[in-house]
């Protein structure tokens, strides 16, 4: 079977050449939104829903959602719910986002922002902060040991926190390597229990990763997660974050399903 995120890093990195060469890293921290002070995804996972509400158009395995909704309304429609944060995909080839749906989400809420997208580049980050992110993803199985930690460092030295992606044992013991000297109020380690070589979905994958958590590391739990009852017993294990985006996007109002998916868990 094919390999999609191969496939996927590959696109990545010729559209990041293009990138590069219209746009320079200097004229990124120019841009209005790099002087913006960050806000703090860990915190507001900490105090709030734990939700991580995600626009996002389609997938490379499911197609367009066909959500008719704009962005801005789903956007606005998430915090209005009660999310803790946005996930923002600005991935085009495979997910349908672009650096301007960042910029265009940036001004319609007051939330948290995570840029969603397959970094593999320096560059990439200075780009999230410049387009109005509050945290980026690194997904380890997209990186070496040394990419980890030199994206995680230039990450934390410009005021981005992180979430950290893994999805097996080996995953989860090359971040806890990476991450055994940083600050641990400034990063989160999602379990995304989608496969993203063959993108087949499990939520017993977090399970079974909870037990070998760093101590103090907030966990989150991704994919593959429409059931209030599952968020419910991926509390009770130890997760305090959810990332969900299909269960909401599959719909006609997002912003309204949101809101009863947080008022079930809480309930």
């Amino acid at each position: 079977m094919e390999d999609i995120l191969k496939k996927i890093t590959n696109q990545t990195a010729a559209d990041l050449k293009e990138r590069r060469a219209k746009t320079t890293l200097a004229s990124l921290k120019e841009m209005p939104h790099y002087a913006r002070m960050p806000l703090s995804l860990h915190e507001a996972l900490k105090n709030g829903s734990g939700i991580i509400a995600e626009h996002k158009r389609q997938s490379p395995s499911k197609g367009s959602f066909e959500c008719p909704a704009s962005l801005e309304d789903v956007v606005k429609g998430y915090e209005k719910a009660g999310a803790s944060a946005i996930s923002c995909l600005t991935d085009e080839p495979f997910f349908g986002g672009t650096l301007q749906d960042l910029v265009d989400t940036r001004e319609f809420v007051n939330i948290p922002i995570l840029r969603k997208d397959f970094i593999i580049d320096l560059y990439q980050i200075h780009e999230a902060k410049a387009h109005g992110a509050d945290a980026i993803l690194l997904i380890a199985a997209c990186l070496d040991d040394e990419q980890l930690n030199t994206l995680s460092l230039e990450a934390l030295n410009i005021g981005l926190e992180i979430l950290f992606e893994v999805h097996d044992g080996t995953d989860l013991d090359r971040v806890k390597k990476s991450t055994v000297q940083l600050n641990p109020t400034k990063y989160i380690i999602g379990v995304n229990n989608r496969d993203l070589k063959r993108f087949k979905t499990d939520v017993k994958i977090s399970e079974d990763l909870i037990p070998a958590f760093p101590e103090g590391v907030l966990a989150i739990s991704e994919s593959g997660i429409s059931d209030p009852e599952v968020v419910k017993n991926l509390q009770i294990v130890g997760y305090q974050g959810f990332l969900i985006g299909e269960n909401f996007m599959k719909t006609t109002d997002p912003g309204s399903s949101c809101a009863e998916f947080i008022k079930a868990i809480q309930s």
